[in-house]
């Protein structure tokens, strides 16, 4: 009974197989290279656009430990990140250039450093978020 009420008014029959294929094509999150725990996120959300549930474009694999909240949400999973990609692109290139440091000078450089990372990768400031989503009651 469940299972037909789910699949008339939920996700497609298709969607195992889809997200299987998908993952299979890309078996690493695109922010940050994590190959275990892989959620695959709709970039325009399904019940905005449901005719995108299986299309492979409107898809991108992010890991559930942190990305897909970070990225895909914006920490927030009532909100949606329309600059998903580009987002993700970004942050993968500095992760994967950044500079090592054998003992961090102060944590304010640090935060600093940060601060000026998160800034140049989203279209909002993450910080802000990140406060939001703490002091919220």
């Amino acid at each position: 009974m469940f299972n037909k009420f789910f699949y008339d008014y939920g996700r497609s029959s298709e969607w195992k197989r889809v997200r299987k294929e998908f993952l299979k094509e890309n078996p690493q999150c695109a922010a940050c290279g994590r190959k275990e725990d892989l959620e695959v996120h709709h970039i325009v959300p399904y019940h905005i656009s449901p005719e995108r549930e299986l299309d492979p474009s409107n898809l991108i694999t992010l890991c559930g430990k942190y990305c897909h909240f970070v990225f895909g949400h914006l920490m927030d999973y009532k909100s949606w990140n329309k600059n998903v990609v580009e987002d993700c692109k970004k942050y993968y290139i500095l992760r994967t250039n950044r500079p090592r440091q054998e003992v961090f000078a102060g944590r304010s450089k640090v935060e600093g450093y940060y601060r000026e990372i998160f800034n140049t990768i989203f279209s909002v400031n993450i910080f802000d978020i990140i406060k939001r989503w703490y002091n919220r009651s």
